[in-house]
């Protein structure tokens, strides 16, 4: 096997790697939202708000901490050279749910 071939194997299992990373990305931002929601119904009559609210935000935080390492590891493997069509494919991005508005309501 000559040098460019085994680069370029190295190259596709790093870029299978990443896809996995970037499918797990967007199983969390989903399962993120579908959390949202239920965190929304419970905040009307939850005297847990406050813990559910932190876990929340603390998952919220760790998936745009992965989202942004997943974009930057994308970003540079898209700097390699990739067999011709290839790039279009490393760069794609996970989708992200929309944003649920929530009225916060003190009980104090």
């Amino acid at each position: 096997m000559d040098d460019s071939a085994c680069a370029c194997g190295a190259t596709n299992t790093l870029q299978n790697e990443i896809d996995d990373v970037n499918f797990a990305v967007s199983d969390l931002q989903n399962l993120a939202y579908m959390q949202h929601l239920v965190l929304s119904e419970r905040m009307k009559n939850s005297s847990e708000r406050d813990v559910l609210f932190t876990l929340h935000h603390a998952l919220s935080d760790r998936l745009e901490a992965l989202n942004k390492t997943c974009g930057i590891l994308t970003d540079a493997l898209s700097g390699t050279s990739f067999p011709k069509g290839f790039s279009s494919h490393a760069t794609r991005s996970v989708a992200s749910p929309p944003p649920v508005e929530t009225n916060i309501v003190s009980l104090d």
